[in-house]
């Protein structure tokens, strides 16, 4: 299929859809990023994207990430307005460059072995803030607290710049819910210990704790 007949670039997204029925949703999601270059696409237009079969995917942003950080096509979101001078919302998103970058590959070494034993190891519960998978999302109403493995040492620095790159274990990874990770911003993470946990609890909380380790300890 030639690129320049996939559809007119006046967001004819049902005609897109029509014409690049059997592809994939991740290289459809390509097509549409780059028949848009450096204009605004959104989130809402990425959700009437369907899957190689029609079926609509329910985690299709995180294809559109994957683009950004395992094929390298510089993608700009709302964390990127200083850098960029865009003014994005957080459901908008801009490809910058039709050619993917080698250079802006990130190793991001997330498996689903790691992704499972980061989230055992952690209770299934977000290391930030405690909240568990299902809770109410008390930003977006009507949806629900997911949760992700995030690095503990961010992507990249304060100035954009990858960090080197290495094969990573569990032990660079933090179960973190959707709220903290959109929050994390790039930054190093500070681990919270069970300690800060108890130290920043209720005075009937800490009372409920002493009680069980002193009987623990009493065994």
């Amino acid at each position: 299929m030639g690129f320049n007949n996939l559809v007119n670039p006046n967001k004819d997204i049902d005609g897109f859809i029509e014409k690049t029925k059997g592809y994939s949703y991740i290289k459809r999601a390509l097509w549409w990023f780059q028949l848009n270059l450096g204009k605004i696409v959104t989130s809402a237009e990425f959700a009437k994207i369907p899957g190689k079969k029609g079926q609509i995917l329910s985690h299709n942003i995180r294809r559109v990430f994957e683009l950004r950080d395992e094929y390298g096509y510089e993608i700009a979101n709302h964390k990127d307005n200083e850098k960029t001078g865009f003014n994005l919302k957080v459901d908008e998103y801009v490809l910058l460059s039709k050619e993917p970058n080698p250079e802006k590959i990130r190793a991001r070494g997330v498996n689903k072995r790691i992704r499972f034993d980061v989230f055992e190891r952690d209770g299934y519960q977000c290391q930030i803030c405690g909240r568990v998978a299902g809770e109410d999302d008390p930003y977006k109403p009507d949806h629900k607290i997911k949760l992700h493995v995030g690095h503990i040492q961010a992507h990249k620095n304060r100035k954009g710049e990858i960090t080197k790159k290495r094969q990573l274990d569990i032990n660079d990874f933090i179960t973190m819910c959707n709220i903290c990770n959109e929050g994390a911003k790039n930054k190093n993470i500070k681990i919270i210990r069970l300690v800060d946990r108890i130290t920043n609890a209720s005075i009937d909380e800490k009372k409920e704790i002493y009680a069980y380790l002193k009987n623990y300890f009493k065994e």
